[in-house]
């Protein structure tokens, strides 16, 4: 990277290493949307069953998910001091601290799933969800190996990987998901379970062929873990579950915020809670934008403290809020102009579209906090400050975004946004709450690095 770049070109620069996993993202939220459009074809309490089995499942990958991108900064900043002899070292650190957590993620689903677990207002809805998270909770041990080696390829500047192996699971877990859930070659039809017995072997087979990939790559290989030779210490594994631990707490937190939102949801019947699954997708959908914006962010913030570049950094982050805003208009058009059009995807009931429509007008609004707080997070992890994002996660959604959405949805105080929309309104509440205080953050790391208070490693 050029230390006189003006801010356009570091904006495209951010672009140019942020399409690929923008494009790849936007393939994994599709396996997720593929699974609930094809639940929905079993039928509503199929994708009811699926939706709550995922509210689960979902905050639990996003533990070791989240804990894993403490690694993009390691990485970016050992590439910018010029010390790529100590990235296979915290390359396995990553590795075997995330997938540890991996089993103990697992374990606790499979509990879950098998002893608390209990919907009385639909038989078929509990019977799916019960089915489904027994089956997907082996992934999440797994997706931590995927994710840590996604990551090193990423923070070496490769971003294209996640494009390729986005695109080749798709391939593979549709014709998965036809064959388990309708029962074809052979197979039981298992309904709205076969997503996740279908999940599962998709994610054996992209973690398999993402080692095969990084092996077979000169480059990636010489730096990763397949390379290191030093005995790992407890004190560097306790050292970077210090680091990751926040960011897999609130990857989780905020996840299971939505979780609880869907738990709260459900007396209300399959209607309410479908209507709200679809609109969170399609949400999801549009939040890889920012999401992946994020992740270059972060990568370009590392290799700019690694360098001790305080220039190049102020540049990056004055580039990362210029594209926030870009993001936020790009989610705000697609949302509000397609709002009738993609709740139709995934399902024909006429009662769930027009719910789904109405709660993507919200989820529009939503966009502008959204998409700040999210980058400004990933740029927060780019400074290594990993504490702040844990507090803030905790403060918003179960503070304000879960109080504030029970109170409007069951009419506690006499207000229009009853039932999934008063959820809607408490999310708003919570990340302008953190939106604002990630702006505080980020400016003070940038005032203790430009007066050398700061560590870089």
């Amino acid at each position: 990277m050029a230390k006189k770049q003006s801010i356009n070109s570091v904006i495209l620069s951010l672009f140019r290493l942020a399409l690929p996993i923008i494009f790849g993202n936007v393939a994994y939220a599709l396996l997720g949307i593929s699974d609930i459009v094809m639940a929905g074809m079993a039928g509503t309490s199929d994708l009811a069953g699926v939706s709550i089995g995922g509210s689960f499942f979902f905050p639990g990958l996003m533990f070791p998910i989240g804990m894993i991108t403490a690694l993009h900064p390691i990485v970016s900043r050992l590439r910018g001091a010029e010390k790529y002899y100590d990235i296979p070292y915290s390359h396995l650190c990553a590795l075997l601290v995330c997938f540890a957590f991996g089993i103990f993620i697992m374990l606790i689903l499979l509990f879950l799933a098998h002893f608390v677990l209990n919907i009385e207002s639909d038989a078929r809805m509990f019977e799916v969800s019960k089915g489904y998270i027994t089956a997907i909770a082996f992934c999440v041990p797994i997706g931590a190996i995927f994710a840590s080696m996604r990551a090193y390829c990423e923070a070496m500047g490769k971003t294209k990987v996640t494009l390729y192996f986005g695109l080749l699971a798709l391939c593979y877990n549709i014709p998965l998901n036809y064959v388990f859930i309708f029962g074809k070659f052979g197979m039981p039809a298992l309904g709205g379970i076969g997503c996740g017995v279908a999940t599962l072997i998709s994610m054996l087979l992209s973690s398999l062929f993402i080692a095969i990939y990084i092996r077979c790559n000169k480059e990636l290989y010489l730096a990763s873990f397949f390379v290191n030779k030093t005995r790992i210490k407890f004190k560097d594994l306790t050292a970077y579950l210090k680091l990751s631990l926040p960011l897999g707490l609130s990857s989780s937190v905020e996840c299971f915020c939505f979780t609880v939102i869907a738990l709260l949801l459900s007396p209300l019947g399959p209607i309410s809670v479908s209507a709200n699954s679809i609109a969170m997708s399609i949400t999801t959908l549009i939040f890889n934008l920012p999401l992946s914006l994020g992740i270059a962010s972060s990568i370009m913030t590392g290799y700019a403290i690694g360098k001790n570049d305080l220039e190049q950094l102020k540049r990056v982050i004055k580039a990362a809020y210029r594209i926030a805003f870009i993001s936020i208009a790009f989610g705000i058009t697609i949302l509000l102009s397609l709002r009738h059009e993609l709740p139709a995807l995934f399902t024909e009931d006429a009662a769930v579209i027009k719910l789904s429509s109405t709660l993507l007008i919200f989820a529009a609004c939503n966009q502008i906090c959204e998409n700040l707080q999210t980058i400004q997070a990933y740029l927060l992890r780019g400074f290594k400050d990993t504490k702040i994002i844990f507090i803030t996660t905790v403060l918003s959604f179960f503070l304000l975004a879960i109080p504030i959405g029970y109170i409007n949805c069951y009419e506690y105080i006499n207000t229009p946004f009853n039932g999934p929309k008063g959820f809607w309104v408490g999310i708003f509440s919570g990340l302008f709450f953190a939106s604002i205080l990630y702006r505080r953050r980020i400016l003070y790391h940038w005032r203790q690095l430009k007066n050398n208070k700061a560590k870089i490693f």
